[in-house]
């Protein structure tokens, strides 16, 4: 018979099983006819006949049976009788079933959601065509080389895209994209939905081959092409469907609509298909503009024909048959060799200190540009192990509930097993019921991670708003979620299936269901070992998480060197708004006096980076004595600042003064170092009336007036690097936007008026950033205050699941002692004696688990180092506490019980069976 005909038969026996098995009935009844007919005329009488017939058959149910097993679905057959049965099972036991299903569904949901997350940042590729051919030329993810003094080449200037783009032999085409910085959209009235002038949006700026490269096409009008990229072109945008849903209802005649960004008129020629989000993972944009409109864009700056600035991501499409490794080999050359041939026209020789020495990373680019990856990839990969472990605790606590389960239907297993049932058709059948259990909890679990999934990206987002990560349930997700459950299934269901199909049929037939569960295990039978276990777990997750705890507490408490409290940060954009030359350096004093008129302000002051803004800024000096001692030691951080600076932020003038007033544009420069540069550049020496030379070209010569205390300005965790300070309106190139610093009793309160002041003195003049220091420094350790709360979730979520483990395990045996503690009561025991004999049983449980859970903490806390602060891995304190925590959630969890054994009266409980 050929294969098609064998599986066309074996299906329509699956599911057309009724007629088939109607067919093989008849078709036997007509043989044993046959053969009854036969035997008849043979002489016999009709029943010797029949009796003759059915001896030669050798029995129909065997017959029947056969056929079933050659048609080789017998294995599906069984299956859905043991589905059937754990079904009816299950129903007969609604507390066993919700138990079991709420624990695996806490398990699974946080694995799933944490898993949700790892898959959306890390995993997932773009929404694009063939995205395994992509490469990100340029890792954007990693530090640049400021601290060197030479060209970023983790993101690139926009004459450097042109070069790679046009000469290299490796990619198909490259791409190029930037932030558009703060746009303010304006909307004609016309369009549906529409609010006017006021609203933001999400903008980036992108190559006219943006959309081509990445091989996405409009749903509605066209993309970009090069004509539309070339200097001169026509102001057009395309738009994201979500962006068109939001604002213009879906309004099919979107395509040639005009809105304005930034003051400045576009026309829509495209919207993109749903679900692409851009090349950015995190931050959905909602409007790509051509890279040549980015002077329109941003007022008063063009990028378009600077070297030296590095703003633009780029990804490259690999040719066919081309490696990533030759990709890697040749850009780096094409690199060299660009910054060679332009040093002294395009790039400043200062700006090449060893061309050689720069690498450009080629790396794989299909799952987009995210620093939500750099990130969160290593705090994820914590929090997975930790929901990993949560999920051992809930194995460990179904797989007590099942023993228990087992242990009362010994009586059940020994009669099928006296039946003629074997061993492994009775194990298949207990794992097909544990299987189930675990399938329920991971259905559930899979709806409470999308609901944690949305929680948890709140976090992640900040400030109550949602970063713009796709969670919903894909292929992966769903694989994820149904082999975790289905290995948890036999993970926790195993044990218990072996232990119940080890029973003793006589004994087992003759006694009481309680006489034999009370007969089973030795002093430390399988269920004590689990709840063991669990404890030992559960101190890991306890003490994890207390590290976790008090590495925030410890982080929201460092002195800064500054006030923390008493700050109101806001960053303005002068350029922006059209301030240039003697009108901007006249700009920050108007400023900072409009804001010390408000009531409560103490002082004002302004700063090119600010306190915890995100940037940074460092060059190479010279300094009187100083010889650096290796590569790179010359380069110090450094900040431009306004007049009381230090006094503002509240920092300390160790020796000498802070800025004043008069050190303006034509007084002479002059410059504050803070302690760490003083000791690096003078070893004790007298840093004040020396010089320190601010490498050019031109050379600028500034004289050490102050030596500030170390403020930790931009990180909380590292060393205060060397830093100076200089004031900002003695600078060449101030054509910047900055940051003011205002000191006040209530920052929260004054947001209104600082904004509203600023709109007085000019209604163009872009506004960002208007937040109280505390905050800043709050999201500074975002990524801290995630672990710290998750961790201390599941640590409780592990903790109450032990507890329960534990509470059912001493109830369990608490039953089984029922005549002994009659027995001890009948004899004079007191109840508090009694209470004691099971509370020490219970810490017995309990220290057990800890002393096997200590090393085991200790190690894994040293792999979680490198994210402690203040405190070492090995914490003293901390791991008293958690052991502490540990023993009083062990003490009420033998509490109920014992009070219950203790009000058991001896009568009644010798008659006990």
């Amino acid at each position: 018979m050929r294969s098609a005909d064998i599986v066309r038969l074996r299906l329509r026996s699956l599911f057309r099983r009724s007629a088939v098995e109607a067919e093989l009935a008849a078709e036997l009844r007509f043989h044993l006819d046959q053969q009854i007919d036969e035997n008849i005329a043979a002489g016999m009488s009709p029943v010797e006949a029949r009796q003759a017939a059915l001896r030669a058959f050798g029995g129909v149910a065997q017959i029947q049976e056969k056929c079933r097993e050659a048609r080789g679905l017998r294995w599906i057959e069984e299956l859905s009788q043991d589905l059937g049965y754990a079904v009816r099972t299950f129903r007969r036991s609604p507390a066993f079933t919700l138990v079991a299903v709420l624990s695996l569904a806490l398990g699974i949901g946080a694995n799933t959601a944490i898993f949700s997350l790892i898959n959306a940042l890390l995993l997932r590729e773009l929404p694009v065509r063939d995205p395994s051919r992509l490469v990100a030329v340029g890792n954007p993810t990693r530090v640049g080389s400021l601290s060197t003094g030479s060209v970023r080449n983790d993101i690139m200037s926009f004459p450097m895209y042109r070069e790679i783009r046009d000469q290299n032999r490796v990619f198909t085409d490259v791409l190029a994209s930037g932030r558009t910085g703060k746009l303010s959209v304006g909307i004609a009235p016309a369009a549906a939905g529409a609010e006017g002038e006021g609203e933001t949006a999400r903008g980036r700026l992108v190559s006219g081959n943006y959309f081509s490269v990445l091989g996405v096409n409009a749903i509605r009008g066209r993309t970009f092409t090069a004509e539309d990229d070339r200097l001169g072109g026509a102001p057009v945008v395309v738009i994201s469907h979500a962006w068109w849903k939001r604002r213009f209802d879906l309004d099919p005649g979107v395509v040639g609509r005009t809105i304005t960004l930034n003051g400045h008129p576009f026309t829509i020629i495209g919207v993109t298909p749903p679900g692409f989000f851009g090349d950015i993972v995190g931050t959905a944009s909602e409007i790509w503009i051509p890279l040549s409109m980015q002077p329109q864009v941003n007022p008063g700056r063009n990028f378009l024909d600077r070297w030296g600035t590095s703003w633009l991501l780029l990804m490259g499409r690999l040719r066919p048959g081309v490696p990533i490794e030759r990709a890697r080999a040749e850009v780096n050359v094409l690199f060299a060799r660009v910054l060679k041939d332009r040093a002294g026209s395009g790039i400043s020789q200062d700006m090449l200190p060893d061309p050689d020495r720069m690498r450009v990373e080629v790396t794989p680019g299909g799952a987009g540009f995210s620093s939500l990856r750099q990130q969160l990839s290593q705090p994820l990969y914590t929090l997975m192990a930790m929901v990993a472990l949560v999920l051992l605790v809930a194995c460990a606590n179904v797989a007590n509930l099942l023993l228990e389960r087992a242990m009362a239907r010994q009586k059940e297993i020994a009669v099928r097993l006296a039946l003629g049932a074997g061993k492994a058709r009775l194990i298949r059948q207990l794992l097909t019921e544990s299987v189930l259990l675990s399938l329920l909890g991971g259905a559930l679990g899979l709806l409470l991670a999308f609901w944690a999934g949305t929680a948890l990206l709140r976090l992640v987002g900040g400030a109550g708003s949602v970063a713009a990560v796709d969670l919903r349930p894909d292929l992966p997700i769903l694989f994820f979620t149904a082999a975790v459950s289905i290995l948890t299934g036999v993970l926790f269901g195993l044990a218990p299936a072996l232990r119940a199909t080890r029973v003793e049929l006589a004994p087992t037939l003759k006694e009481s269901a309680r006489s034999v569960a009370g007969q089973a295990g030795g002093r430390w039978p399988l269920g004590k070992l689990l709840v063991i276990a669990q404890f030992s777990v559960s101190l890991l997750l306890v003490m994890g998480a207390g590290l976790f705890v008090r590495t925030l507490r410890n982080l929201e408490r460092l002195d800064l060197g500054c006030a923390r409290d008493n700050l109101l940060l806001v960053n303005v954009d002068p350029v922006a708004a059209g301030y240039q030359g003697a009108r901007f350096t006249t700009f920050p004093r108007e400023l900072t006096e409009r804001l010390q008129a408000l009531p409560g302000v103490t002082s004002v002051t302004y700063s090119e980076n600010g306190i915890f803004s995100g940037t940074e800024s460092a060059t190479t000096i010279r300094a009187e004595g100083f010889k650096a001692p290796a590569d790179g030691d010359s380069s110090f951080n450094y900040d431009r600042v306004g007049p009381g600076y230090f006094q503002t932020i509240g920092a300390t003038i160790l020796r000498g003064r802070d800025f004043a007033r008069e050190d303006g544009p034509s007084a002479p420069r002059v410059a504050v170092v803070n302690e760490a540069m003083a000791a690096q550049l003078f070893a004790g020496r007298d840093p004040l009336g020396k010089h320190v030379v601010v490498e050019g070209p031109p050379d600028l010569e500034y004289e050490i007036v102050g030596v500030s205390r170390n403020v930790r300005d931009h990180d909380l965790r590292g060393p205060v690097p060397p830093r100076f300070y200089i004031p900002l309106l003695q600078s060449d190139d101030i054509d910047i936007g900055f940051n003011v610093e205002i000191r006040t009793a209530d920052p929260a309160a004054l947001v209104g008026p600082v904004r509203q002041a600023i709109h007085d003195l000019d209604p163009n003049l872009p506004m960002t950033n208007l937040d109280p220091l505390s905050s800043m420094i709050d999201d500074s350790i975002a990524n801290e205050r995630i672990i710290a709360r998750l961790s201390t979730v599941f640590g409780s979520v592990a903790l109450l699941l032990a507890a329960i483990g534990l509470y059912g395990v001493i109830s369990y045996t608490i039953s089984r002692r029922i005549n002994e503690i009659g027995i001890r009561m009948a004899l004079g025991a007191r109840r508090s004696r009694v209470l004691w004999m099971v509370l020490r049983e219970t810490l017995l449980l309990a220290l057990a688990g800890i002393v096997l859970g200590v090393p085991v903490a200790l190690g894994s806390a040293r792999a979680v180092s490198s994210r402690l602060f203040g405190l070492s891995a090995a914490d003293p304190a901390t791991l008293s506490a958690a052991v502490a925590v540990l023993l009083v959630v062990a003490l009420f969890a033998g509490l109920v019980p014992g009070s219950r054994a203790t009000r058991i009266q001896p009568v009644q409980a010798l008659r006990y069976e």
